[in-house]
């Protein structure tokens, strides 16, 4: 878990430095068009073993978890998975495999 016991342990929170860039990087990975594109999001925690990201997002008038599965060539789309609850969120991350 991780320190604050909130995520499994493969899940690290990101820092500040760790956030920009990953937001970034959503940016950059999403098409224009994608929701994601256009909401306000937030990086919170990245998989140690993947290119998986844990962000909230603005969704209308609703905060979302997502999971962005980053592709690892140019040109694949990356997977959003979105879970309006936090228990959601974690019985993924629980469950989530390379």
């Amino acid at each position: 878990m991780t320190p604050s016991g909130l995520l499994p342990e493969s899940w690290l929170i990101a820092s500040a430095d760790q956030r920009v860039a990953l937001e970034k990087q959503l940016v950059e990975g999403v098409a224009a068009d994608h929701p994601l594109a256009l909401a306000p999001v937030a990086a919170v925690a990245s998989c140690a073993g993947c290119e998986a990201v844990v962000y909230t997002a603005g969704l209308g008038r609703e905060l979302v978890w997502t999971i962005v599965t980053f592709g690892r060539t140019d040109g694949v789309d990356p997977r959003v998975e979105v879970f309006p609850a936090f228990a959601g969120l974690r019985r993924a991350l629980a469950a989530h495999l390379h």
